[in-house]
């Protein structure tokens, strides 16, 4: 429920260790001031690192032309494009490391910016009041709040992993598609795994805390409700998703 006559009580270092002890209240705090300013700093900075350590410790044009070979094998492109391609990244390559950390930033601005609109639309079309700072500024902790953790276990599977056995479409491992290999489960219809990679304990875990989000900053919206409908969204996401890559990647 929105608090507005109480002032916040939690500063930024509670907040964020709130988002994992007690994400009701904390994102209950966050209704009364949402404080957009330094979650989103530290957001970028996490996005940005883990972009520029991704660059360095792993060999991206390796993947790139790896990933045109494929498509060629497939038939999705000529031999001839495929090689236009490779000149096309040959021509980036240098740029890499400034390009990608860059986007990366970008995206997620624009990712948690979108998450916030579709959650407030959804609540003005069920007719519960809620503020679109606040909304946003669930969306940065909860995704601050997860990416902490992922990020940190991603690091360090760069750095302990053999390189050349990292999958770089599914680095951490955390999700069903993961261990479909290790019970001979091989060949699916790439949009089963693609779907199956959202079965995922980190894409869960963000889905539940904005659901306990949104409904801690807006008005008659039970965090059942808003768990069940942000795990639905979240559902339909990942069809979508899923249909997208495998008929195009």
């Amino acid at each position: 429920m929105l608090e507005e006559i109480k002032a916040p009580q939690l500063n930024f270092i509670s907040r964020l260790t709130g988002v994992y002890f007690s994400p009701g209240e904390t994102f209950a705090d966050i209704g009364r001031a949402a404080g957009v300013a330094l979650p989103l700093i530290l957001l970028l900075a996490l996005t940005v690192g883990s972009a520029l350590v991704t660059t360095v410790r792993l060999p991206m044009e390796k993947y790139m032309n790896d990933e045109v070979d494929r498509m060629v094998e497939e038939g999705r492109v000529s031999p001839e494009q495929a090689e236009a391609q490779r000149e096309q990244m040959a021509k980036i390559a240098p740029y890499t490391r400034i390009i990608t950390p860059v986007t990366a930033a970008i995206f997620i601005v624009i990712l948690t910016l979108a998450i916030a609109g579709v959650a407030k639309l959804v609540t003005m079309m069920m007719g519960i009041e809620s503020r679109f700072a606040p909304l946003w500024s669930v969306t940065i902790y909860a995704f601050l709040a997860v990416s902490i953790i992922s990020v940190a276990l991603f690091i360090f599977i760069l750095f302990v992993k053999p390189v050349d056995e990292i999958d770089i479409r599914n680095p951490i491992g955390s999700n069903v598609a993961a261990f479909l290999p290790l019970f001979g489960v091989t060949g699916l219809p790439k949009f089963v795994t693609g779907l199956l990679s959202y079965f995922d304990i980190f894409y869960i875990w963000k889905l539940i805390l904005l659901g306990i989000g949104y409904s801690a900053v807006s008005t008659r919206l039970s965090t059942a409700t808003a768990v069940t409908v942000c795990g639905l969204s979240g559902l339909l996401f990942a069809i979508v998703a899923a249909a997208w890559g495998a008929m195009f990647s």
